[in-house]
């Protein structure tokens, strides 16, 4: 029993390795191979409800500058919250870009509670494109609006952060 349930396991993962649809990968230079990539990503629901999800839409301009498109969504337990960002990147380098673009993070209502007012920003920044599947970025953020956001509001925040894909 234990062999037959082997062999079926092992042709049911190889018609489901074979069943998955190709993806457009980008080339050693980050630029896509179409000038329009669309990509998106989720977590899966947490046992408290939480989740967590992201989208990305990029378009190619001319080969050194591109617009980026970039949402999350983020559900916690007190509260949701909506990001979206616009920006161009002009890549100075194969691998080196200065990107510059505004951002609106909203608080959407949950429990009946008031939202507070749109969080408005200024970003700009430098990345790097280490290969093709991980890129570092150092960031400036500046805050241009007054809102009642809690402790995590910084009016001038600078970050270094990376993207690792697998």
């Amino acid at each position: 029993m234990l062999k037959t349930c082997t062999i079926l396991a092992f042709f049911i993962c190889n018609a489901i390795l074979y069943g998955q649809q190709p993806q457009v990968v980008p080339d050693s230079k980050g630029n896509p191979q179409k000038p329009l990539n669309v990509d998106s990503f989720s977590y899966p629901n947490f046992l408290n409800g939480e989740r967590h999800a992201s989208f990305l839409v990029d378009y190619d301009i001319s080969r050194a500058l591109r617009v980026e498109l970039q949402g999350f969504y983020d559900t916690y337990l007190l509260g949701d919250v909506f990001k979206v960002s616009i920006a161009p990147k002009w890549y100075v380098t194969k691998r080196m870009y200065f990107f510059s673009g505004v951002e609106m993070e909203k608080d959407l209502e949950k429990y009946g509670n008031e939202p507070a007012a749109p969080r408005l920003d200024l970003m700009n920044g430098v990345g790097y494109d280490v290969d093709d599947n991980f890129t570092i970025e150092a960031r400036h953020d500046l805050q241009f609006n007054k809102t009642g956001y809690g402790e995590f509001t910084t009016p001038v925040m600078f970050s270094v952060g990376g993207k690792y894909k697998f």
